[in-house]
């Protein structure tokens, strides 16, 4: 197996930092990134323009819920879609599985 070295340069506030910490908050921020793709590459977030009361944050807790489905059904939002797109009862049946 071959071992790769990356140097990574960041920019912190805190003092003196260990560098487990700076791998822990690297790897939370790379997990935030990952859902935003997901939510607007996927699910098409950045597209919607209804800024009016509630519809930003009810448009933000329906592509939530609609990503974690997705999740449920396969790792990569895309391919579960793909896997049930044309199926209702296919999804209907891979979800209910996936619950027990």
């Amino acid at each position: 197996m071959k071992t790769e070295v990356e140097t990574t340069y960041l920019i912190s506030s805190l003092n003196a930092p260990r560098p487990e910490t700076l791998l822990c908050l690297n790897r939370a921020h790379w997990q935030i990134e990952i859902m935003h793709r997901d939510k607007d590459v996927c699910l098409g977030e950045d597209g919607y323009t209804n800024r009016k009361d509630n519809a930003p944050r009810n448009i933000f807790t329906l592509l939530s819920a609609a990503r974690t489905v997705l999740k449920r059904i396969n790792t990569s939002p895309t391919k579960a879609i793909e896997i049930v797109q044309n199926d209702r009862n296919r999804a209907l049946k891979i979800l209910t599985q996936n619950s027990k």
